[in-house]
């Protein structure tokens, strides 16, 4: 299983604009056929950090993903809401 985080930390005064944004993602990844789950948070304590933690099948499922319509949008868009540069996080578990 391939286990990636992604650390978003948004521009104050446009999280709803962000959150409305981000939301074609998070369904588009939760539909596609290699993802066993992806969830998006808004960080305890913070008004404009969030956290991306998604988890697919394989190498192969996050491919595909990186190649769908809706992560092509999000690449093009998300930088017009960051104060900063993502942090991503890529791990392998195995059970």
């Amino acid at each position: 299983m391939k286990v990636i985080n992604v650390e978003l930390s948004v521009n104050p005064g446009m999280q709803k604009d962000y959150e409305a944004f981000i939301d074609e993602l998070v369904q588009g990844s939760r539909a596609e056929a290699g993802n066993v789950s992806y969830d998006h948070f808004k960080k305890i304590g913070s008004d404009s950090d969030y956290e991306i933690i998604e988890h697919w099948k394989d190498a192969d499922a996050v491919e595909s993903h990186n190649n769908t319509a809706h992560f092509q949008k999000f690449l093009a868009g998300i930088n017009d809401f960051l104060s900063k540069d993502l942090v991503i996080i890529r791990m392998d578990y195995n059970e």
